[in-house]
Formats: structure tokens, sequence, C-alpha cells
């Protein structure tokens, strides 16, 4: 454009023409100021003197000068246009009015062409100069006027030269590439982390007996200076922050701290030598099981290059380690309900170092077992939106004793941790483990099917019987009881729904629950069908030596009770005096979580229970049985003014929490 305007500019000179062009937009033309005898030209014209002899004292053109630039919201504003003074030997037409700055740079206005009347003809005003707009390219001025007709006119001036444009701003949606991840390290030194994950020799113990030692990382028989010792806990303080290693030829080891810095002589686990690469990074974690030899537990160190795919910002990547007390193999690890296994790994191994890409949005890992797995055989962990971050790599570690029912610092788990960085790791405790029974008596349907939302989630919840298992998330969840018809048992056409979208209070992750349906067919008010749970507390087995139990009241047609023992006669037949140990337990309430010793008297390998109206010394109601030493929750179901075997009332001792479970029943006799 440019080049064009130039080029007229030129031409229209040579050829004594006026030229009239726009570079850029429509130009705004300035009114001329009025013509008069000769004299000074108005504000923004150049002054000029006299009048030609031949012409009769013609006016000097006045030029208002500029045209105001329009308003940058909708283009720039034209340049004015100069008027051109008439007259013999008039001046020439005074200067274009500069271009107004607005988007883009208005074209400059045209210089005026001087009409000289017989007389030399003054030169043509210069045009204005383009303003610069502000991202479009400003607008070149127009040219200059040609001189006036008469005796060796001038040239028109040259028109004044666009001004030039800012650059564009970004467009919307630009700037740079999204960014996540970790950036690149460039430090040549390599670096290396320890993890203390080493288990004890024997489960169910409590933490604190036979507990790990605290471990240090070695490299070729010297401590690393930068990493401290650690004890194998469940938590983020087991994994150390990096420190810089020299690249080489090296043997990584962990030994046991005296509390002084130096190796203590009660255990030692040293890997095969390596060479360690310029700039390379190692995770290193001691695993396996305290004071075992074979080849399959014993303590190792897993030497983990991190050499993981790099994930984009919508993925993670991720790589599995198993180490729980478990030994049956395979474990199997599976994203969110995939129904194929992200990895199956053997006992204590890691799978490619390379990782596994998974999304962002992941929200749950299962891991399977083929036994001794929970009641399930599956534990399902549950990852907060906060767990992972875009573009990063993780290393999940499966620790701990998979049928524990302690929620402590030796609770099944994930410790997920962040490769790349000191970031925090997080341990991930196992979702909700749920166990249902059916208290409600006939005619509520027996053989229920148990949904969370759409899902089926149990089947089997029979009438005092022994109770149903499933896990769920933690947080809230709505249940509902199915009774298949003819149906399919999905609560289609021919199935009964019997409770139905109940909530669970908020349930949390790692505890166990017991609860089920309470209440009677028909009824309204507190005593309508519920679903109700408890949270319960189970010792560890081996931690005590006599039967505790808790109680819960799930009679609708019960008062509140006192559940107790009698004293036993020699001959093993029921004494005179009952005491009470759980006492005042109302309908659809429980005792304490964690049960109370429970050590009725024996006489003749006998031992005599009851139950009574809190407080009541009448109406006890009496059963022979003997407890062996277990942590029960005997639950109190049936109808308690009913004599039918069928519905009557009766005690369910649930016990094996942490699997599967088992229960034994006893009527209770009317008295």
């Amino acid at each position: 454009m440019k080049m064009r305007q130039r080029w007229l500019i030129i031409v229209g000179a040579l050829a004594g023409l006026s030229i009239f062009t726009s570079a850029c937009g429509d130009d705004d033309t300035s009114s001329p100021s009025g013509q008069g005898g000769g004299g000074t030209t108005s504000a923004s014209a150049s002054t000029s003197s006299g009048g030609s002899s031949d012409g009769g004292g013609g006016g000097t053109g006045g030029n208002d000068g500029a045209g105001g630039g329009g308003t940058g919201g909708g283009g720039a504003g034209g340049g004015g246009t100069g008027g051109g003074g008439a007259g013999g030997g008039g001046t020439g037409g005074g200067a274009g009015g500069t271009g107004g700055g607005g988007m883009g740079g208005g074209a400059g206005g045209t210089g005026g062409g001087g009409m000289g009347g017989g007389g030399a003809s003054s030169t043509g005003g210069a045009g204005g100069t383009g303003g610069g707009g502000a991202s479009s390219t400003g607008g070149g001025g127009d040219a200059g006027g040609a001189g006036g007709i008469g005796g060796g006119g001038d040239a028109g001036g040259a028109g004044g030269i666009g001004g030039g444009g800012d650059a564009g701003g970004a467009g919307t949606g630009g700037g740079d590439p999204e960014e996540c991840g970790l950036p690149p390290d460039t430090d040549p030194e390599p670096k290396v982390r320890f993890i203390n994950a080493l288990l004890p020799n024997r489960q169910n113990t409590p933490v604190g007996a036979g507990d790990p030692p605290a471990l240090r990382l070695y490299v070729n028989g010297a401590p690393v200076s930068d990493i401290e010792a650690v004890s194998p806990s469940r938590v983020a303080a087991s994994v150390t922050k990096y420190a810089k290693v020299t690249a080489g030829a090296i043997t990584f080891s962990a030994q046991s701290d005296d509390g002084t810095g130096g190796a203590g002589d009660a255990l030692t686990i040293s890997a095969d030598p390596l060479t360690v690469a310029p700039g390379a990074r190692y995770t290193i974690a001691a695993i396996g099981i305290l004071g075992t030899t074979s080849t399959s537990s014993k303590p190792r160190l897993l030497i983990a290059e991190e050499k993981f795919t790099t994930p984009s910002c919508s993925e993670v990547a991720l790589r599995f380690v198993s180490a729980d007390s478990n030994s049956a193999t395979p474990k199997s690890f599976y994203i969110d309900r995939s129904a194929t296994a992200a990895a199956d790994l053997g006992w204590f191994t890691a799978s490619a170092p390379e990782g596994l890409l998974v999304p962002l949005s992941t929200r749950a890992i299962t891991v399977t077992a083929s036994r001794s797995f929970g009641p399930t055989g599956q534990a399902p962990f549950s990852l907060s939106a906060a767990s992972l971050t875009g573009g990063r790599s993780y290393f999940v570690i499966e620790t701990g004793e998979p049928t524990r029912v302690a929620n402590d610092a030796r609770a099944h788990g994930l410790l997920v941790v962040p490769a790349g960085d000191d970031s925090p790791a997080v341990f991930v405790r196992r979702d909700p483990l749920v166990y249902l029974f059916h208290a409600s008596p006939p005619p509520t349907p027996s053989s229920l099917v148990v949904y969370s939302g759409a899902e089926r989630i149990a089947i089997n919840l029979r009438y005092a019987q022994v109770p149903t298992y499933t896990d769920l998330p933690p947080g809230e969840s709505t249940l509902s009881l199915v009774a298949p018809g003819s149906g399919t048992g999905e609560g289609g056409a021919g199935d009964a729904v019997v409770v139905d979208g109940q909530r669970t209070s908020p349930l949390d992750a790692g505890a166990i629950y017991l609860g089920g349906l309470l209440g009677t067919t028909g009824e309204t008010g507190d005593k309508a069908l519920q679903l109700k749970l408890w949270r319960v507390q189970p010792d560890l087995t081996g931690t005590f030596t006599t039967p505790r139990v808790l109680l819960i009241n799930a009679s609708a047609k019960a008062p509140s009770v006192d559940l107790g023992y009698w004293s036993v006669n020699a001959d093993g037949t029921r004494g005179d005096t009952f005491t009470p140990v759980l006492t005042d337990v109302a309908y659809a309430s429980a005792s304490a979580i964690t049960g109370v010793d429970f050590v009725p008297p024996r006489a003749a390998d006998q031992q005599w229970l009851g139950v009574r109206p809190a407080g009541s010394a009448d109406a006890i109601r009496s059963v022979m049985k003997t407890l062996p030493t277990n942590w029960y929750a005997a639950v109190l179901l049936g109808d308690w003014t009913s004599s039918d075997p069928a519905s009557a009332a009766q005690l369910m001792f649930v016990r094996s929490f942490g699997i599967v479970p088992a229960a034994t029943q006893v009527t209770l006799p009317s008295p």
C-alpha cells in the first residue's frame, strides 16, 4: 500500500494534477475557514504574502488544519482536506490535516492545490501525515495537490507519508501453551531418596510390638549425609527428600540406625552394584517382611530409576509396587472400574519403569488377590481430586495388612509418592468395609439385594442370617433394598422395592461398619423400615484373652435393654444373680463401638446369658450359651412380643470382621 501511494504522489507532482486517494477508510473533510482579502491564513495553514500583480487581491486560502481522528472504537477518523486558496497568485492550499489515531491510522488529508490566476502558482500543501493506529497499520498520507493552473505553476507538494501502526495485540485464546508437570531437571548430579516400607514379621500385632527398625540409606558403605533415618510408618514421614550422590559405580544399602548417625548391628539390606549415570534420579524403597529369609518375602531394596513416560496435562503416569503382607499372587491393579488390569504383580515387585499413563480424572484404584484379601477379595481405594496433579508421575506402593481391622499405621493402604521433587506423599486408606444384616421379621421379604444408587453391591441379605458385605466409597451413599420376584432383582417388573433411596451418614476411609434393615413392614415413624449403619472398632485378634462384646438393639418391638449374664450353679444350671454389662441400649442404637469385656461365670462347662428391659428385675430372657474368646457384635432382633419361632426375639453374635463374617444365633424365650 505504501509503495502504491508513493508512486501516485510522484506521478501527480510531475503531471501537475490534483490526485485524491484514500489508503485506509473514508477521510473526514475539514471545512475551509472562509475566503477574504489577502492576509494570513488561518491557524494551521502556512503564512503567505501578497497577491499576484495581475490578480485582483485574491484572498488567502484558509485551512482549518487537521481533521480530528475518529474515536478508536469504530475505526480511525480521516484527515481533513486542505482547502485551496483562490485568487491570482494566491498561496498554496494548507497542509492536509493529520489522520487521527484510532484503531487503524486514518489517511492523511489531501494537500490543497493553489489556483493562481495567471501568475505563478504556489506550491500545493503537503498531504497530512497518517496517524499511527493502536493495532492496525497507519493509513498513508494522501498525495499533495497539483500546482495551480497559470504561468509556470509550481508542482504540488508531496503527500505526507502515513504513520506506521503499532503491532496488533494477541487474539483471543492466544498466549503460551498450557504448562504442567515439572520443568526439566538439568542438574548433572544424580539424586536419590529413600522409602522405608518394611513390614513386621507378625500380622495383627499392635503398633509398637515388633516394629521394623528405622533405616538409613548408604552409598558405598557411607551414609548419605542429607538423608535421615526413617521408620516404616504408613505416612509421608517414611519418605525422605532427594539428596545428591556422585555418578559412577554405586552399591546402595540400608542399615538400621543406632541414633548417632552411624550403622547399627540389627539389620543391613544391600543391593547389587550398579552404575549411576549423570542426571539420573532414583527412588529406593526397603520392602519385605522383617525376620524372614525366603526369596519371596525377605527384606530387599527396590532400586527404581525414574524413567516415566512423560504424561500430558490431562494425564498422570503411575508405577505400581506390591508390598503388602499378603503372599497371594498375583496382585492385580485396576483403574476406576476398568475390566482390564493395569498391572499384575508378584509379591514385593514393581511394574514397568515407564509407568502407566492414566487420565487425571482417575478417582479409584482397586487391588485384588485370590485369597486373604478381605471378605470381598478386593480392596478399593478412592482418590480425591487433590491426590494427583496433571503432567506428574507417581509411585503407588500398596502396603500394610489387607485383613487388619485396626485403622492404624499398619492398616492396608496406598502410599502415593510424587516423582521428581519433594512434594509430600499421601497415604490413601482402604474404602469403608460394610457388613449388613436383616433384622426385620416377616412379613418383610427375605433374601434381599442391596443397591448403591443404580449399582448392585450385595446379595443374599436374609433375615437373621450371617451378614452380607460390601465396599462403599468414603462419604455418603444412597442405598436401596430390593426383593427379587419374577423379575431380575434389579427393581424391574416383578421385583419389590423394600427400602428406597436411604442416605447413609458420611463413611470414613479405613473404617468398618455394621448395620442393616430395621423396622417393621407397615409401620410408620421411627418403627418404619429403615437402613442404619454403625461404625465398629473390633480389637486385633490376639490382643485380648476374654470375649469382647458390643450390643445393637435392632428389635423394633423391644424396649431399651440390658445385656448381661447369670450366676451359674455347680451343676451348670442357672443361678439367681443377674449382672448387667451393657445397659440401657434403646431401639436403633448401639453401645460403645469398641465393645467391652464380657466374661460370664462358667460351671460344668456352661454359661448363662440374659437380656432384660433396662433396669428391670423381671422379664429377663435367659439362654445357656458359651462364648469363645472373640470380638462380637451382639444384635438383638425379631419381635420381642412374639413366641413364634419364625419371628421371636433372638441374639445374633457376629464375629470375624475384616474377613468373611460368621454368626451364631440364639433364641431368647419369653420369661
